[in-house]
């Protein structure tokens, strides 16, 4: 037997260990620690691992110094530490001296073996450990090595989990401190892509302003790794009370996003980019307020316990106190929703008793804008100044969708903790308190507390504009119309635009009487929007005198009106023939046109009057900059949805709110207007353009929103503000899921796709398809005109999966109809995104069995061909011509296929009718009915022709 160092080599082998000789097996531990015998220590430990008594036998005092531990550190055995530590033996355990063996190491060596150990159960998430290694007397800020200063928080916030840095931070770990990138953990978890190690570092004071050697600081990093960790770090209100917003930083994806607004591309970093969970309750907000300073003490200002609003009036204010009356009393109808009511009180005087409810009001002109205001609670009651009237109607709206989003059933927590908000989308518990939206309630429901805070805000542009447009067969009623004009105002529009086409063969007649118009344009007034009538021709080429008796009627209707609008075709003749420009001037102060603008009609253009506004198209590339003058006064007008599409999708709004704030950067501009434009397929109802309203006036009043966060929470904010109901997102993130199914599909059909690498949009092969200059909507031209659409690129395959997410879809549009409360608008809502999901249902339907059918013959499948001759399949390959999917034509559809189609086409037309009159007024109907009966007649067979026309 050989025996080296006095240790036979084959006795781990020999030696039989049991659990009646730990005499023995600490002398044999002890005596391979002496002899740097690091591979029958090994096995020794190995051998006992496995027992039950494993613990009590290597943490056991096994000489006068302590544990084997102990010896190891004392003997300077680096590699027998190491093995000791790797195997799981304690190294809290103390000696006589009480001294933990981490404690007697005199050498660097031997303490970075417990340095690394610590470091290996950060990484593992093991924080029982973690625990041991920082009781042992580990250094928590210990680092791994000099050439790279990572700490133990650096490791977790790279590699552990939330619980592991949040014992480092509670263990007293620097949470600043910089590696030699100049990077601290908050970096680190940033780049990981960790919300919870974020949050968790932010929460024990992590400073995400520090930069790092490359000069970027973790707002810069999250946005160039993607955005998706921005919500977390912009909105840590917990160590920063005032709120800061963060704006979009330039990167790959905006400008990718940027790039064109023709066709929609859905970029998966985008789509990351938020989850859509409100991280604050203040970003329910809309428009978001410039500034909010929360109570640092989290104090609340209660409910009045009667349910009244006591408004009180400063003495010192330059307002009558009935126009203060008429401002807030606009507001009633809101607050009933909550169950409040006004109680006006006259002038409030400063030494009385508090009270429950009590709103002070006043204008204060210090300098600012029109609109501007300052909006404070307090424990003793709430303050409204504004710098004028429209001031203090823009706080006081404030001030409600602050009441609205604390009532009691809203399922928001205090600002220092995350939301957790329920809705449709997910789950709803029966339990979930809802407002009816009615004012007739059996019983008013008891109200809470709101936080104490201080809001001082004011608009970044004067103009934030809606405009709707009547020129073809949709003409909202008076009662639709004004409620737009309440929703918008209660988020703060300026102007709404109501555009009539009229044509000049027929005899000059508006679809409102006048009755209607003077009632129309009081109420906007009344809310502070500026009601501009609109008017437009269905052609340039008419005669000027014509043209001008055309507009002369027009403004005869409008006698009060000091703001009017020429659309496209009346602003050519207006430009160009100064006569009609300077007589409207006569009776109208102020006078908008939209042209698009270019080389031949630049110069005319640029030496427009200042009475005179011009609305261009906002695109990008920006072209118009070239051509404009400064000296004009311009402003950017944007579609609710894209060109040829039925529904925006969420990328498409986002695109514009943010192409709207950046192209005011380069280009002096008043303001944005979005469009609810006439597309020729006329049945999109108008809550399809909330969120693109909603967004549009959003970034208008504060510029420095982050467009690409707060588009994933449009959803719910439009529930809140619209609906007046946020337990009804759901609808709305169904409505974005259509518009996705929708571009995607049309993406697909045009040759486009998103490359992983680089997510450009490319052309897969040239075609006829692809070279049109804008795309149009699979839907649209399976709606309108089925028969001429090119198939070469959709397979059955594509339209199975649009219809599957379709269908998933209208299963949460009926779990939220169960949920539904009692509110005439909110089912008319769902019941508008329901008829349009199924309508693009059936659209898939219908094109699943055109390209099923329409397979061309001559295509054989490339396994087949191994059965024909050399000769066969020579001749084969070379008839294979043409395209793979032929449109053989509804015409040409087995007749039950047919058939189902137009049954279910029947009862979509049959539930439209009643959503369309409700918004529309009844005269449009039969020409709304046309798209419907197109494709009926389309899919009845010849001899059911007349048939057909009996049903509809």
């Amino acid at each position: 037997m050989l025996v080296r160092n006095g240790i036979p080599n084959n006795i781990t082998s020999n030696y039989n260990i049991t659990a009646n000789n730990e005499e023995n097996i600490c002398s044999l531990l002890l005596k391979s620690v002496d002899d740097e015998r690091v591979d029958v220590l090994r096995s020794l430990l190995e051998q006992i691992v496995s027992k039950s008594n494993f613990h009590e036998q290597v943490n056991q005092i096994c000489y006068n110094g302590g544990t084997v531990l102990h010896h190891a550190v004392v003997r300077n055995s680096v590699d027998s530490v190491r093995t000791l530590l790797s195997a799981g033996v304690n190294p809290c355990v103390q000696n006589d001296s009480n001294n933990t063996a981490y404690r007697l190491a005199s050498s660097e060596e031997v303490k970075n073996a417990f340095v690394q150990e610590l470091l290996q159960a950060v990484a593992q998430s093991n924080l029982g450990r973690v625990c041991q290694m920082i009781s042992a007397g580990v250094s928590v800020d210990s680092i791994d090595t000099v050439s790279t200063g990572n700490t133990a928080l650096h490791w977790g916030a790279s590699y552990g989990n939330e619980d592991v840095v949040r014992i480092l931070c509670q263990s007293g770990a620097n949470i600043n401190t910089l590696n030699t990138k100049n990077e601290t953990a908050l970096h680190d978890a940033v780049r990981r892509g960790n919300e919870a190690v974020v949050k968790c570092l932010l929460s024990y004071g992590a400073d995400p302003s520090i930069k790092n050697k490359s000069g970027e600081d973790c707002y810069e990093l999250a946005a160039k790794m993607g955005g998706t960790m921005l919500p977390s770090l912009s909105l840590n209100t917990r160590l920063n009370r005032k709120i800061r917003r963060t704006t979009s930083i330039e990167s790959e994806i905006d400008r990718s996003s940027l790039i064109s607004t023709d066709t929609t591309t859905f970029v998966e970093k985008t789509s990351n980019y938020s989850a859509g969970r409100l991280e604050n309750w203040i970003d329910l907000l809309w428009p978001q307020p410039k500034y909010i300073d929360l109570d640092e003490r989290d104090r609340t200002c209660p409910y009045p316990k009667d349910g009244r609003l006591k408004i009180y009036f400063d003495k010192a204010s330059e307002a009558e106190p009935r126009r203060l009356m008429q401002i807030i009393q606009m507001s009633a109808p809101i607050l009933s929703t909550v169950h409040l009511e006004l109680d006006y009180r006259g002038h409030g005087v400063r030494e009385q008793s508090s009270l429950d409810g009590r709103i002070t009001c006043g204008i204060f002109k210090n300098g600012c804008c029109s609109g501007a205001y300052t909006l404070t609670i307090d424990e003793d009651g709430i303050e409204i100044y504004g710098e004028d009237p429209t001031g203090v109607r823009h706080g006081f709206s404030t001030l409600v969708q602050i009441l609205r989003i604390f009532k009691e059933g809203s399922e928001i927590v205090n600002s220092n903790t995350e939301t957790s908000l329920i809705t449709l989308h997910e789950t709803l518990p029966e339990s979930t308190a809802k407002i009816t939206g009615t004012v007739n309630n059996e019983q008013p429901k008891k109200i809470g507390a709101i936080p104490c805070l201080t809001i001082r805000d004011s608009p970044d542009s004067c103009f934030r504009a809606v405009y709707q447009d009547f020129s073809g067969c949709k003409i909202l009623n008076t009662e639709t119309l004004l409620q737009l004009a309440t929703r918008i105002g209660y988020c703060k529009a300026s102007h709404l635009f109501v555009n009539f086409e009229v044509r000049t063969t027929d005899r000059y007649q508006l679809p409102y009487t006048t009755r209607d118009l003077f009632q129309i344009t009081q109420v906007c007034d009344e809310l502070f929007i500026k009601f501009v009538p609109s008017l437009d021709v269905q052609s340039s080429y008419i005669e000027l005198d014509l043209a001008w008796r055309t507009i002369d009627s027009f403004l005869d209707d409008f006698p009060l009106t000091k703001v009017v609008h020429f659309g496209p075709n009346l602003a050519v003749m207006v430009i160009s023939n100064r006569t009609i420009l300077n007589n409207v001037q006569r009776r109208i102060p102020k006078i908008y046109i939209s042209v698009d603008i270019d080389k031949n009609n630049a110069s005319l253009i640029n030496h427009l009057p200042p009475f005179v506004t011009i609305c261009v198209e906002g695109k990008y590339p920006f072209e118009a900059e070239n051509l404009l003058s400064p000296r004009l006064n311009v402003v950017l007008r944007f579609s609710t949805s894209d060109p040829g599409f039925l529904c925006a999708a969420p990328e498409s709004v986002a695109k514009k709110a943010l192409l709207a704030t950046r192209l005011g950067n380069k280009f002096p501009i008043l303001g944005t207007m979005v469009c609810d434009l006439s597309t020729g397929c006329e049945v999109m109802p108008p809550s399809l353009s909330y969120m693109s309203e909603l967004a549009s006036l959003g970034v208008c009043w504060n510029k420095s929103v982050d467009v690409k966060r707060f588009c994933f929470l449009l959803p719910r904010i439009t529930a809140e503000h619209f609906l007046l109901d946020g337990n009804m997102e759901a609808l709305f993130k169904q409505m974005s899921t259509v518009g996705k199914v929708e571009h995607e599909i049309t993406r697909y059909s045009y040759g486009l796709k998103v490359t992983e690498s680089t997510e450009e949009v490319q052309e897969q092969s040239p075609s006829p398809s692809s070279n049109k200059k804008r795309p149009i909507s699979v839907f649209v031209e399976m709606i309108l005109n089925p028969d001429n659409m090119v198939l070469e690129r959709l397979t059955p395959v594509i339209f199975k999966k649009a219809r599957i997410e379709l269908k998933r879809s209208l299963k949460i549009l009926d779990r939220a109809k169960k949920h539904l409360p009692y509110n005439y608008e909110l089912a008319l809502v769902l019941a508008e995104i329901q008829i349009i999901t199924e309508l693009m249902v059936l659209a898939c339907k219908l094109g699943q069995s055109l390209c099923t059918y329409g397979i061309n013959p001559s295509l054989s499948p490339k396994n087949q061909k191994s059965s024909f001759s050399p000769s066969d399949r020579l001749l084969q390959e070379t008839s294979l011509v043409g395209y793979e999917m032929v449109n053989i034509g509804v015409s040409n559809l087995p007749p039950v296929v047919r058939t189902d189609l137009a049954n279910r086409l029947l009862e979509i037309r049959s539930r439209f009718q009643h959503t369309w009159l409700s918004r529309n007024i009844a005269s449009t109907l039969p020409n709304a009915l046309k798209i419907f009966d197109n494709l009926f007649r389309a899919l009845l067979p010849p001899n059911m022709q007349d048939y057909g026309r009996n049903l509809l």
